[in-house]
């Protein structure tokens, strides 16, 4: 782990470590300073008081208080007796050797416990930590019917686990980072070493080191820091809950970053077209996962087109209606006094801020709030004159087809404002402006880049050897090769024969 930028030396005055480390925390309630007694030496242990585990600091205090030989120490230089504590004593394998006293400072901050030997100039950080922990719970926002159940949580350490014990690769590689000159964040970069590419790695390990900021409180904010592009709709790093995906991204040559107290994990480089599958699809027959997916692709033209492709219809090209279609809504339309335009703004604009409270209230009054803006206030519109029929119909389709786009929250937030400008452009220039703006967004995606993979890939560039996980999904034994866009030297993923059917019995047979 790379040390600070400013170096303290550790004094091998053991009352002088003291008063730095007593200044340094001064006024702070919360940090327990135990003197206690090596063999006869005096040493100090630092840490929070309720982020460390009271058993195993009982044990690390037993094993040096009580079952330390006072023979073998005095053997032992003082400079030395760190070390040798540690390799002999000591009855917990996470510790490391701090030569820097703001790096040790750092680790106490970050829930760890650190100890001072009075005549060693040298620390010891302990890994004793027990953070507050919620119980594991399933995924919220990538719930799924088959497959694992497990999500990720706030602590780091268990996050990682959650990885590893999917990936006993002994090649699978995690590098540690402190983020944040004031929250001193544990970030942690995983990828498997024969699978991601070298340049990849080097480019978001240098990305990582530039990161200056007073706090990294969630992935989302290392997210908006590293990413390609600033300002663009479209997520170009995926974001996780499900230990799974994440394996599965590293098994493709993807990269994994974990932050501590982030219970989503980022996962890049990352194309256009995972936001429209889910883990289930993998779970499930290829030829159902085959017609879910073209069902998503139909939902996201709906969403980003259909309040737009009204207007424009109604406005200026009433000769593509069918003439029973076209009575039934100027008589829907009759008593509205708004234009068009107008009038699916406004319903639009509604519909945003219902989701808005839909999400932000408790989930008691959250599902009250929802019926009663559906139900009570679509309605009243509708008898007051307010809307027309048609276009109450227009917007729930839109509604419901955003919230079908797979696992891509992410993509269905950035889908409702394409829908917003898609609907300006069909009401001052008709069809042809929502040509043009479906234009102006492909050429936007095409360009877009994640961590140097084109986003659009396999489309654009065109490679008709990766569509076997596109639009649909091929059976595992046919999903041979990694993306060769993304993984690294190992292409190869599976030499899994097809199925064969047994041969018949002769006895059945007829």
């Amino acid at each position: 782990m790379p040390l600070p930028h400013d170096f303290e030396e550790i004094s091998s005055s053991l009352k002088e470590n003291e008063e730095r480390l007593r200044h340094e925390f001064a006024n702070t309630t919360d940090i327990v300073f135990r003197q206690f007694y090596v063999a006869g030496i005096g040493c100090l242990a630092v840490w929070v008081d309720g982020l460390i585990n009271n058993r195993v600091s009982h044990d690390i205090f037993r094993s040096l208080m009580l079952d330390v030989p006072r023979d073998e120490v005095r053997k032992v230089a003082p400079r030395e007796l760190v070390d040798w504590l540690n390799q002999h004593c000591l009855p917990f394998y996470s510790t490391s050797r701090v030569i820097d006293m703001v790096e040790l400072k750092r680790w106490v901050l970050m829930g760890k416990m650190v100890m001072l030997i009075d005549g060693c100039p040298v620390g010891l950080m302990l890994d004793a930590e027990l953070p507050p922990l919620r119980g594991m719970t399933e995924p919220v926002l990538e719930s799924v019917v088959a497959g694992p159940r497990d999500s990720f949580l706030e602590p780091l350490r268990i996050n990682t686990a959650l990885i590893r014990s999917r990936l006993g690769d002994v090649r699978l590689k995690s590098e540690n980072f402190i983020l944040g000159r004031r929250s001193n964040t544990l970030v942690t970069l995983m990828y498997v070493e024969d699978l991601a590419r070298p340049s990849v790695i080097d480019e978001v390990r240098e990305r990582i080191k530039r990161v200056d900021i007073d706090g990294i409180l969630d992935s989302s904010v290392l997210k908006e820091i590293i990413q390609d592009r600033p300002y663009t709709l479209f997520p170009l790093i995926k974001t996780s809950e499900r230990p799974d995906k994440v394996a599965a991204d590293l098994l493709e040559g993807r990269f994994a970053i974990i932050v501590d107290g982030s219970p989503q994990v980022l996962t890049a480089p990352t194309l256009f077209q995972e936001f429209l599958q889910t883990a289930e699809d993998y779970y499930m027959n290829p030829v159902a996962t085959w017609l879910i997916r073209m069902l998503r692709y139909l939902a996201l033209l709906v969403a980003s087109s259909l309040p737009g492709f009204y207007v424009a219809i109604t406005t200026f090209h009433q000769e593509m209606i069918p003439i029973p279609l076209v009575f039934s809504i100027a008589g829907a339309r009759e008593l509205v006094p708004f234009p068009a335009f107008v009038e699916a703004l406004v319903m639009l604009v509604t519909f945003e801020l219902l989701w808005e409270a839909g999400v932000r209230l408790p989930r008691v009054v959250g599902a009250a709030v929802n019926i009663v803006g559906a139900l009570i206030l679509g309605q009243a519109a509708v008898q007051a004159g307010l809307v027309s029929q048609a276009l109450v119909i227009v917007i729930a389709g839109a509604a419901i087809c955003n919230f079908a786009l797979g696992s891509g929250y992410e993509l269905a937030s950035g889908i409702r404002l394409v829908r917003l400008v898609v609907l300006l452009a069909g009401a001052v220039l008709g069809l042809y402006g929502i040509a043009l703006c479906f234009l102006a967004f492909f050429i936007h995606m095409v360009g877009l880049r994640s961590f140097g993979v084109p986003y659009m890939a396999p489309w654009a560039p065109l490679r008709l050897r990766e569509m076997k996980d596109a639009v649909y999904r091929a059976p595992w034994w046919d999903i041979k090769a990694r993306p060769e866009l993304i993984a690294g030297e190992d292409l190869t993923r599976s030499q899994t024969p097809p199925p064969q059917a047994p041969k018949p019995n002769p006895r059945t047979s007829p």
